[in-house]
């Protein structure tokens, strides 16, 4: 049975289309010539004109099964994004975690997982199945093709273009996308210390500033630094990719 499921605190415009298995949580608004369906929107969230969300995957074997997009609390999406449902496969869900931020003209494709705290500038490409680490940001016109990971605290350049992993706490510029440094200002906004990112800018240097092969640059850190959540993450990244991660580097040393 086709359902609604909206909170009495929430705002909805002249001219928004709310169609079947709507959720909607409390002091959410949503503005004018906005189209939902299928999608569950958490609390204090805004959707703003023209943004489509839980319509059909563009994916040619999807056969109307009941899938749907889940929105976490806290969002902002704004003018003209579209976000499609999950296609038959996975888990059925299209996901966007709190406290995002989804910029002007952004698309965000069929099962794709955005974490926490993710800014997608305007324009933004994520092919299907894209999965997106938190504390993330992703700039203008950026294109992902499917299942490409970015790790967590990444910072994504404007234009780039990739098909590989991105890691975490890197800054990404490029077309490939290519590793120019770490986000420091990132790392140290999410509180790590002098320490932790001087360690992590070590391991960068090691994998992507220097004339090793990843198994050589992942072999010396592992003997060579102290371990740490940040650095065993980033080495857990590397080992579970299925595309590879970028092994294109910029210049000189991690920033």
């Amino acid at each position: 049975m086709l359902q609604q499921a909206i909170h009495e605190t929430v705002k909805i415009h002249p001219h928004a289309v709310i169609g079947p298995e709507v959720k909607i949580g409390a002091n959410s608004e949503i503005f004018p010539h906005t189209y939902l369906e299928y999608c569950e929107i958490g609390d204090n969230c805004a959707i703003s004109p023209g943004a489509v969300i839980g319509t059909p995957p563009q994916d040619i074997s999807y056969k109307d099964e009941p899938t749907k997009v889940i929105i976490g609390n806290n969002c902002k999406i704004r003018e003209h994004v579209t976000i499609n449902r999950a296609a038959n496969k996975d888990d059925l869900v299209t996901e966007i975690g709190n406290d995002c931020f989804i910029m002007t003209g952004a698309h965000i494709a069929h099962n794709c997982k955005i974490g926490n705290n993710v800014i997608i500038a305007n324009n933004a490409l994520l092919g299907g199945h894209v999965l997106v680490e938190d504390h993330v940001f992703i700039g203008g016109a950026v294109v992902m093709h499917q299942f490409v990971r970015v790790g967590e605290m990444a910072i994504i350049g404007g234009f780039t273009g990739t098909r590989q992993d991105l890691p975490p706490y890197a800054k990404i510029d490029g077309r490939p996308g290519r590793v120019v440094g770490i986000n420091s200002l990132g790392l140290k906004r999410r509180g790590l210390s002098l320490e932790e990112r001087t360690l992590v800018k070590k391991a960068f240097n090691l994998l992507w500033f220097s004339e090793l092969n990843t198994q050589q640059a992942v072999g010396r850190i592992k003997r060579e630094l102290p371990a740490n959540q940040y650095i065993e993450h980033l080495l857990e990244f590397i080992s579970t990719s299925k595309r590879g991660v970028t092994k294109l580097s910029g210049k000189g040393e991690g920033e």
